[in-house]
């Protein structure tokens, strides 16, 4: 075998496929960042509309820089925006130049401008130049407005046909609820309406198996996946005897509910694990013992799915825990200790253990630090 042979057949280094590993993992991470998460109507609105606002303006080489420091907050989609903004691409810039010019000169001068030389002369560069940020402000504002409009229409529509199933099985599990107490049933329809989980665990395609919903409340997560046919069975448990009564009444025979305390449960093999809005009622070492127990459970291929309060993300993780000791406070939901970590911190947890994990923001459309987080057994383990 010569050297370059025996170099083509010699395996790589299993450092070199966990570095490419790692280096998926990581841009998938940043892609999901510049996307700012699912795209919803709104999302996709405001996104087209800050992108050809941006465009409009005479900044030239400084779009794409604009586009992400005002998407990446605000967790817009980068990605749409800086397309958008290419409304000033070399074929649009002159006529959009023009009309911002002209808007300019209307708004300042009551007229439009008469583009000869002794017209030019007189008005001078800088004239120009403030009619064109007047103009660019004015215009891009409309293009803004209608444009965003456009992408809101659009996007509506297709989510309609998108999410056509997951609405029949929202009404489906409402019905499951018609014989529950008025305030149980205001709460689950209020939480499949609204709540961002809902869209976000739909489009999760694959199959789910054998479910453990882990603090399951009044089960409305887990009914909804059950009547989206993602679940082969489905067993829930939680320390609430109240919210469980509700769960049991719901089910009939199509699930078994529990009272457990997850620190210390016995928890079965499964293939899907659901963690919803339930960590934070733990201690920091509970959450790690939860954690742990959680993958242990997993079959092979199994995954975690947690929804859980980001502590790191400034005036939204200060809003959740308000909400949450509001709830806590007032019985609402029962807790013995309000504990809020980094979202980052739950993942490297998580991959500590042997998992692969990563996360997308939960909370579109409201002002919570809420983040899905998907952890998935690798082979081998």
């Amino acid at each position: 075998m010569t050297p370059s042979e025996e170099l083509i057949a010699r395996p790589a280094p299993a450092g070199s496929e966990t570095g490419r590993k790692s280096l998926r993992s990581w841009l998938r991470v940043l892609w999901r960042r510049l996307r700012g998460g699912g795209l919803s109507p709104a999302r996709a609105g405001a996104s087209v509309a800050v992108g050809l606002f941006i465009g409009s303006q005479p900044l030239y080489g400084l779009h794409l820089p604009l586009c992400l420091i005002l998407c990446l907050p605000l967790r817009l989609d980068s990605v749409l925006a800086y397309l958008a903004a290419n409304v000033s691409n070399p074929l649009f810039a002159p006529f959009l130049l023009t009309a911002e010019v002209e808007i300019g000169s209307l708004l300042l001068t009551g007229s439009f401008v008469a583009f000869d030389v002794e017209r030019a002369r007189s008005t001078g560069l800088a004239g120009f130049a403030v009619q064109v940020a007047l103009g660019s402000l004015v215009l891009g504002s409309a293009l803004a407005l209608t444009g965003g409009v456009l992408a809101w229409f659009i996007a509506s529509r297709r989510g309609s046909r998108r999410l056509a199933p997951a609405r029949d099985a929202i009404e489906r599990t409402l019905a499951r609820y018609s014989a529950a107490p008025r305030a149980a049933r205001f709460y689950v329809a209020g939480k499949l309406a609204k709540d961002p989980i809902v869209a976000g665990l739909s489009e999760l395609e694959e199959p789910l198996g054998r479910v453990l919903d882990a603090g399951c409340g009044r089960g409305q997560i887990g009914f909804f996946l059950l009547e989206l046919g993602r679940i082969e069975s489905l067993l829930g448990c939680d320390w609430d005897e109240r919210k469980l009564e509700v769960a049991r009444s719901a089910a009939g025979d199509d699930a078994t509910f529990e009272k457990a305390d997850l620190s210390s449960f016995d928890w079965p093999e499964v293939d899907t694990v659901l963690l919803i809005d339930v960590l934070h009622y733990f201690s920091r070492s509970e959450q790690d013992e939860i954690l742990a127990r959680a993958a242990r459970a997993l079959a092979p291929n199994g995954r975690i799915l947690i929804r859980e309060a980001d502590g790191a993300l400034g005036w939204r993780s200060a809003v959740t825990r308000c909400f949450e000791r509001v709830a806590a406070g007032t019985d609402y939901n029962r807790a013995r200790v309000l504990e809020f970590r980094p979202a980052r911190e739950i993942i490297e947890r998580l991959r500590a253990l042997g998992l692969s994990a990563d996360s997308e923001s939960a909370s579109e459309g409201t002002p919570f630090s809420n983040v899905l987080i998907v952890a998935r057994k690798k082979a081998g383990h």
